[in-house]
């Protein structure tokens, strides 16, 4: 299994001298700066950049009255240039503001927009040969698409090879989603984000990897998992961390 860590252009040597498999960055990120230069970071330290998060800026809404929907297409179409310019395979389709519908507006009304932003994004998403994980967020942070069921209906309403799901374990606890829901979703799960309980780095609380790995390996997942969590000191704590993982997968 490979092992990686979500961060930053700035932290692309701490990343890698940790002894991570790739770094996942954010999307909203490598959208400021100059993707050439970030290459080349990347290739002086022998570093994947495999997958990405944070797809859409808060202020892009896909749901709602206010949708911009040449906008959108713009920022998605140029967003996955740069995610394969950099050699990208996964985009994290999480963005709880933008997804999040107004209070007031059908859902219904939002669960078309999404299925027609997927579409979209899918249109994308095979032209720069990238696929897309749909992410359920937890309550406080989105008011749609909260279990990887839910990620699972919209991923077979698009059915296309290039649209699937993600698995976060921080978010399926707060959302008292069985592990055994892994098992549903297998043939769809493109990509998987861990922390430790309270989103601390993973080993810190006692959250069972041990279980969450047993399901992954029963499913034959074949893709990679991503480290997501708050820091105290990401230089020091991120090997160990790492180390803890390979540990317990095995």
């Amino acid at each position: 299994m490979k092992f990686g860590c979500c961060g930053s252009v700035e932290e692309i040597e701490i990343v890698s001298s940790s002894g991570s498999d790739f770094i996942e960055f954010a999307v909203t990120s490598i959208m400021q700066v100059d993707v050439s230069e970030v290459k080349e970071k990347l290739d002086k330290v022998n570093l994947r950049a495999y997958s990405f998060n944070v797809f859409l800026p808060g202020d892009l809404p896909i749901t709602g009255p206010n949708v911009d929907l040449k906008r959108v297409e713009s920022y998605v179409d140029e967003a996955l240039k740069r995610v394969n310019f950099l050699g990208g395979e996964v985009v994290v389709f999480g963005s709880g503001r933008s997804r999040s519908f107004p209070e007031g507006f059908p859902k219904e009304t939002a669960t078309v927009q999404i299925i027609e932003f997927l579409e979209t994004v899918d249109r994308y998403a095979k032209k720069y040969g990238i696929k897309i994980a749909i992410e359920p967020l937890n309550k406080k942070e989105s008011n749609i698409i909260n279990t990887t069921l839910e990620g699972l209906e919209f991923a077979d309403k698009i059915s296309s090879p290039n649209i699937g799901v993600l698995i976060d374990n921080y978010h399926a606890d707060l959302e008292n989603e069985p592990l055994s829901n892994i098992y549903k979703i297998k043939e769809k799960l493109y990509h998987v984000h861990v922390s430790d309980k309270g989103r601390v780095a993973p080993g810190k609380n006692d959250y069972n990897f041990k279980d969450l790995f047993s399901a992954l390996k029963a499913v034959n997942y074949k893709g990679y998992i991503s480290i997501e969590c708050r820091w105290e000191d990401k230089k020091t704590e991120l090997p160990k961390v790492l180390e803890y993982l390979r540990k317990e997968w095995e």
